[in-house]
């Protein structure tokens, strides 16, 4: 990728089906991305780092297993969507948790267009319907970076991979709502590094490339 990404990211390949868990820290402020599994371990990357907040992308098992753990471990707050809260909490219908969910309470819930902040960063919350009726991802401007010469950040979950999308299959998806929101993100800085949820990293560059026909409506 041209450019570094405009504050630090690390990424933990973790579980069954190898999800991108993400610890993102600004220097005044830390972050942990759908933590599948195992939060002693997450814990054990933090080297010591206080964490701030636990963000789930969406309410899928796999997504956030590990989040209820990690924030008793922490103290950290747990961010997820208004739509996906109560998949995330443990009173929605099994069938929409696309398997077995670990309840965690959800401290903060968000719309789209909120401003998340964590630090100095600001994330604007992107409602992105498709794969689960309350996905979100999260785009982070480089001047909320720690690096304003930085690339832009766009955490996708499991709405935006490299090359492709996530499934429209499961309860709750919809192929009409991806396209949508696939539209919506391709827009993005053409330099946007795309974190997602499974899978290598790519660019909203090379996504525009992929979805180019999205673009054409």
């Amino acid at each position: 990728m041209a450019k570094k990404p405009c504050v630090q990211v690390e990424v933990l390949v973790m579980g069954m089906i190898e999800n991108n868990v993400y610890i993102i820290d600004s220097g005044d402020g830390v972050m942990v991305v759908d933590p599948t599994e195992n939060a002693p371990y997450i814990v054990e990357k933090l080297n010591g780092r206080k964490l701030d907040a636990i963000v789930l992308t969406h309410g899928h098992y796999d997504h956030v297993n590990g989040a209820n753990g990690l924030r008793e471990l922490t103290g950290a707050r747990v961010i997820a969507s208004a739509v996906d809260t109560p998949i995330i909490e443990g009173n929605a219908s099994k069938g929409r948790s696309m398997g077995r969910i670990i309840p965690c309470p959800v401290d903060q819930q968000v719309e789209d267009g909120d401003i998340l902040e964590i630090g100095s960063m600001k994330w604007e919350v992107l409602l992105t319907p498709g794969h689960t009726p309350g996905g979100i991802c999260l785009f982070l401007d480089s001047k909320y970076g720690s690096d304003p010469e930085g690339a832009p950040l766009l955490i996708s979950g499991d709405t935006l991979f490299c090359g492709t999308h996530g499934r429209t299959d499961f309860e709750g998806g919809s192929v009409n709502d991806m396209a949508v929101s696939l539209k919506r993100l391709i827009q993005l800085p053409e330099e946007t590094i795309v974190l997602p949820g499974h899978q290598s990293l790519t660019t909203i560059a090379n996504e525009r490339r992929t979805f180019a026909i999205l673009l054409r409506d």
